[in-house]
């Protein structure tokens, strides 16, 4: 610790006393024109004095799906659109393809229907958006996209996406027993033989064993897809919409005929054949829905008629357990939560790459894995199990990341070398390894956002809505913001959400529009005051976090408790910053927005990562505290646009793996006006001497 030292004291006074006049202003007295007034110490931010809380819709039955939910398990109720909620906010595909009729949909069974409406399609811009997606798509795969989807068509879902866990993959397969036994197939009965049969599996099985090491997590995965009103099937019989190898490019159902003795494996099978664009992987052609001798015995169809009542695409049962399985990963594994849920809309997009579904039926199984996901951790029972696979998991993972000498989110996100193909020697590689495949932040922002929209056409006419958030939706953050409240995590969702006027989404009562990925970085305002209190003994992001949305608003954000909290957006939030416990760090140029900084206990991190200059729009008070700058990666300088005011507070200085040389100079405060000094410098093993002038603070070395 080195005291600070003042090799002109003369010239401090004189600093000072410009600092205080110019505060103060002159007088055309003379008697008051060389009087100095101290200042004020500076208000605290006032921000808007109030916390923005987001109210719960006001619903009607079958609303809200955190109450009835389980009528999509009833035997008659979940096949009638105005009883079974989820159903029920998936209606908005009837905007732009309606092949049934409002009769059908309220009273809908496990036959199909034996006759679809004429002119089924509502709005032709969107309908032909949606099937031109899957030609391009299908039409230009990469051999690994295809091969992806042939993958996560015959996986387990439970199995599939748990390489999202990037580095922790074969960690987890091992503790766990997750597995797979799907034959190994050749890359080439993959992507040129039309009439490979390829055998699937699913089940909780393939998740790994409920005694084993992550046992918990298991059972959760089990209690999210098995044990919750999980399954898709009544809402695709109540709508009862064409895959896309059943569509011409106007997204018409324009059958030709059906093909009796189509080879498979050693099996033949009768198709449908229709008049499509789309291109089906070739491996997954006899994936397809065939012909089913007991269903022509009941006459549901003939050999020589087609057989789509039996298929529905919409929506997406393979994307809805994908995200399911993800999700449940996620709770329990927060630390790869935006990875995971990026993982499951990956699923989401190999199975339009595969040829079997569309935009519209993937952005359908995302919104019905939310609801069932939801509508699972706010059972008392479930939630119990939520947050037993959490501490399994951390502990377990936490064990991993301790002997390897890291923290568990860094653990969680290293760099894995020599990391394997999804084609070897040859050889489909059936089994999850190790990878890289989502260690792109913005990316998975990115890609996580277009896949809940697919860009389908917007009706701008319909942009601008207030966002909704659905009772119960508030539970998918919990262990995500462990720090924040429901209520808080309702904020973050609010800010967080997607823009109105996309197709599908506007009559999910805000569920098609909440963006878990993005939430998860925190908020993307401040509409109130925001108050943080962290405890680093819980661990996990209780003790370090970080939020990386650009934060606006007119809120003030307050941070107490221990911990760390890092702000990493390009923030214009107006209501200011006060530092009450623990580490608030900026790690961008303007991670504090528009505001003054106020500290009144705890530390100030300055280390931006994109800049040598963290800038303060307002004052910057330090009534106690520490000012610690990192100046291990260049000068880090702290500007204010007003003035800097000192009070009893620590300058502590990191230079990293740095030795500096005798001389170096160091502009640690840059203000307008500048008042008092630092009581101590902690500065590691390297001496440094403070000046302070009328705005600056430099550190030199000695």
């Amino acid at each position: 610790m080195i005291d600070v030292t003042l090799r002109n004291k003369t010239l401090l006074a004189a600093a000072i006393t410009a600092a205080l006049l110019a505060l103060a202003g002159c007088s055309d007295n003379d008697d008051n024109a060389s009087s100095a007034i101290t200042p004020e110490r500076p208000a605290l931010p006032s921000g808007t004095g109030e916390e923005f809380t987001v109210a719960t819709p006001s619903d009607t039955y079958p609303l809200p799906a955190k109450q009835y939910a389980e009528n999509n398990a009833d035997g008659s109720l979940r096949f009638r659109i105005n009883d079974n909620p989820i159903a029920y906010l998936l209606r908005g595909h009837n905007d732009i393809w309606q092949g049934t009729s409002d009769v059908w949909q309220n009273n809908a069974n496990g036959d199909g229907p034996d006759n679809y409406l004429s002119n089924p399609i509502r709005n032709a811009e969107v309908w032909r958006a949606n099937i031109q997606y899957v030609i391009d798509a299908t039409q230009r795969r990469s051999d690994d996209e295809a091969i992806l989807a042939f993958l996560d068509d015959m996986r387990s879902k439970n199995y599939s996406v748990i390489d999202g866990l990037g580095p922790l993959t074969g960690s987890y397969v091992s503790a766990s027993g997750a597995y797979t036994d799907i034959p190994v197939p050749s890359t080439s009965q993959v992507l040129a033989d039309a009439n490979y049969k390829a055998s699937h599996n699913d089940g909780i099985a393939y998740a790994g064993d409920t005694n084993s090491e992550l046992g918990d997590v298991v059972r959760l995965v089990d209690a999210f897809r098995q044990r919750s009103p999980a399954s898709t099937n009544a809402s695709k019989y109540i709508f009862s919409t064409p895959r896309p190898w059943r569509m011409n490019d106007n997204g018409d159902v324009e059958f030709l005929r059906t093909e009796a003795n189509y080879p498979c494996g050693p099996d033949s099978v009768t198709y449908d054949v229709y008049n499509s664009s789309v291109s089906v992987v070739p491996g997954l052609i006899c994936a397809r829905r065939a012909h089913s001798a007991s269903n022509e015995a009941k006459g549901l169809y003939t050999p020589t008629t087609e057989n789509r009542r039996k298929d529905g695409g919409y929506p997406s049962g393979h994307t809805n357990a994908g995200y399911l399985a993800s999700m449940a990963y996620a709770y329990a594994i927060p630390q790869r939560y935006a990875e995971m849920l990026t993982r499951g809309s990956l699923l989401g997009e190999s199975r339009i790459m595969a040829g079997m579904h569309s935009p519209a039926d993937v952005i359908g199984g995302r919104i019905h894995s939310m609801i069932v996901a939801s509508y699972a951790l706010n059972q008392p029972d479930i939630a119990n199990e939520a947050d037993e696979a959490y501490q399994q998991a951390q502990q377990y993972f936490g064990g991993l990341a301790k002997t390897a000498g890291m923290d568990l989110y860094d653990y969680a996100h290293r760099n894995v070398e020599n990391e394997r193909s999804l084609a070897e020697g040859g050889n489909v590689t059936t089994e999850v390894f190790d990878n890289n495949w989502f260690n792109d932040r913005a990316a998975n922002r990115a890609n996580y956002r277009e896949r809940m929209t697919y860009n389908l056409p917007q009706d701008v006419s319909q942009a601008g809505q207030p966002v909704v958030v659905p009772l119960g939706a508030e539970s998918l953050l919990r262990s995500r913001l462990p720090y924040l409240s429901d209520a808080q995590r309702r904020a973050v969702l609010y800010t967080t959400a997607v823009d109105s006027g996309y197709p599908l989404l506007d009559k999910t009562n805000g569920w098609g529009r909440l963006d878990l990925v993005t939430a998860a970085d925190g908020y993307a305002a401040f509409e109130g005051d925001v108050l943080v209190t962290m405890d680093a003994e819980k661990g996990g992001f209780n003790a370090r976090d970080g939020w990386y949305n650009d934060i606006d608003g007119e809120g003030r954000l307050t941070k107490a408790g221990t911990g760390e909290l890092i702000l990493a957006g390009n923030n214009t939030y107006t209501g200011g910053t006060l530092v009450q416990g623990g580490t608030l760090s900026a790690a961008s140029q303007t991670a504090f927005g528009r505001g003054g900084v106020y500290v009144q206990d705890g530390t100030v991190r300055v280390a931006p990562t994109d800049a040598e200059r963290v800038q303060i729009d307002g004052n910057f008070t330090l009534e106690a505290g520490t000012l610690a700058i990192d100046l291990g990666n260049g000068a880090n300088t702290v500007g204010v646009d007003q003035l800097a005011y000192i009070e009893g507070s620590t300058l502590s200085l990191d230079f990293g793996d740095q030795i500096p040389a005798a001389g170096t100079r160091y502009t640690i405060v840059d203000a307008s006006n500048l008042f008092g000094q630092f009581s101590q410098v902690v500065s590691d093993s390297v001496d440094v001497e403070l000046a302070y002038s009328a705005g600056t603070v430099v550190a030199t070395v000695l």
